[in-house]
């Protein structure tokens, strides 16, 4: 796969790769999760909990439907897989298009993002690559917009050990860091991209201010959708108020607007990122960390103990290490 990305084939390379299939899947490429249903059925009751009445009718039509064959609800209980469950979400689509006569709408591509935005699984396959990072770069090849099939077909390919390896491979090694060290790249890969970089950011705004912020990577506040709200951030609002008070010569527009990049390369070029590094070096007297871990605390019904973005870089680090050490 590297060879297929145009990615050096370096044993460092290599290494990073096994180590992240090692730590997803075991080289499985639809690996199975214990107790799956279950949690799926008790995540779905806790998130219509909230509104007892809609709980008790929603989890009935689930119950109910389809007509004449396994109901959803009973699909989920037995799902062993994500695929599985995420074969079932598809159904519910497919029969809400009919029952709505909006097939031909659902079908065309035009709710592809609601649809997405609602389909609980999020990661899959052997290297649990993000089905939001393989979608986009599927788009960023095509002339034309992608129908629901064609979504579809994105997620079938991830499912695949070639499909999986092919995108796992893309997001954890296809771009520049400028990290040190692979469990940096790591950190990203559970994070997102450049989650590493922006967290040491953070903490240097954290460090100047005397404030506690978040080190989570997001410099911004990002909607279900991935893009950027106009809100502002803890980070943006402590950055504009330590520019201000030290005059670094930044409008709070020029500020956003440098944000904007924090998921490229290219944020480390901009105003704002030199102009605070140079400020921390003329306070401490030396350069701040490029990449720290994010510090981010890791939910998923799947995890059956407590992991954060840094336990999980360590123990792809540690897999990573031990190949690497193999004569």
């Amino acid at each position: 796969m590297l060879k297929v990305q145009s990615i050096p084939q370096t044993r460092e390379n290599v290494c990073a790769a096994i180590a992240v299939i090692d730590q997803e899947s075991n080289f499985i490429a639809n690996p199975a999760v214990p107790s799956l249903g279950q949690l799926a059925e008790k995540a779905l009751r806790e998130k219509f909990g909230h509104v007892p009445f809609l709980s008790g009718m929603a989890m009935d039509w689930l119950d109910n439907h389809p007509k004449g064959e396994k109901s959803y609800l009973q699909r989920i209980r037995i799902a062993r897989t994500e695929r599985d469950l995420d074969l079932t979400y598809r159904a519910m689509v497919n029969d809400f298009g009919t029952a709505s006569n909006m097939s031909l709408v659902v079908q065309s591509g035009l709710l592809n993002r609601m649809i997405e935005e609602r389909n609980n699984i999020s990661t899959v396959g052997s290297m649990q690559v993000s089905v939001r990072f393989a979608l986009d770069e599927a788009r960023r090849h095509r002339y034309l917009p992608m129908t629901l099939s064609d979504d579809y077909a994105v997620r079938d390919e991830l499912y695949t050990r070639r499909g999986g390896m092919f995108y796992g491979v893309k997001q954890l090694l296809d771009y520049d860091t400028g990290y040190n060290r692979k469990i940096f790249r790591f950190a990203d890969f559970n994070a997102g991209r450049y989650s590493s970089r922006n967290a040491a950011f953070q903490h240097i705004i954290s460090i100047l201010t005397n404030q506690k912020l978040a080190t989570d990577g997001d410099l911004l506040l990002y909607g279900k959708d991935g893009k950027p709200l106009g809100q502002v951030s803890g980070s943006e609002k402590a950055l504009r108020a330590m520019v201000s008070a030290n005059h670094l010569g930044l409008s709070d527009k020029q500020i956003r607007n440098d944000l904007l990049h924090e998921k490229e390369d290219s944020f480390a070029t901009t105003q704002t990122f030199i102009a605070i590094k140079g400020f921390n070096f003329s306070k401490t007297g030396k350069p701040a960390p490029y990449a720290q871990l994010p510090g981010i605390d890791l939910t998923s019904p799947k995890l059956s103990h407590k992991m954060t973005t840094a336990s999980y870089a360590a123990s792809v680090d540690k897999r990573y290490n031990k190949c690497m050490a193999m004569k």
